[in-house]
């Protein structure tokens, strides 16, 4: 596993590369949920590139370790995946966490995701493109 973790002006961008294990998401989520806090960022752009799908939410951290950065209205977390498969397993992560209260949402590419982080309100993410089941 590889990652980037770099410090945008309005958002935390966090790129993921060649995950395959649940631990190796656990840690990426820890270190990506405490640079966001460190930087005091409320949105976060996660990219993940040549890696497994993951379906084990609960297992992976996700919704504990970003459930402090969904307490402020104003946070976002955008999902980027780079293939099919990892958007289908993204799409699952965004349905969990917004049962959880949780301003996520899973794209189809980078762009759209910075747009939406960006953005004031949700209209923009319903105008990018995002991973939907055909």
């Amino acid at each position: 596993m590889l990652y980037k973790i770099t410090i945008e002006q309005d958002y935390l961008k966090a790129d993921l590369f060649n995950r395959e294990t649940v631990m190796e998401t656990q840690e990426f989520f820890d270190i990506v949920a405490d640079s966001a806090q460190q930087y005091r960022r409320k949105r976060i752009l996660i990219s993940v590139h040549s890696s497994s799908p993951l379906f084990a939410v609960e297992r992976s951290g996700f919704l504990r370790r970003f459930k402090d950065v969904s307490e402020d209205p104003a946070h976002k977390i955008a999902l980027v995946a780079d293939t099919e498969e990892l958007g289908v397993s993204h799409q699952y992560i965004e349905t969990l966490g917004r049962q959880q209260g949780m301003n996520v949402r899973n794209f189809r590419d980078e762009s759209s995701g910075v747009v939406w982080c960006r953005s004031e309100n949700d209209a923009a993410g319903k105008k990018a493109q995002r991973w939907r089941k055909s």
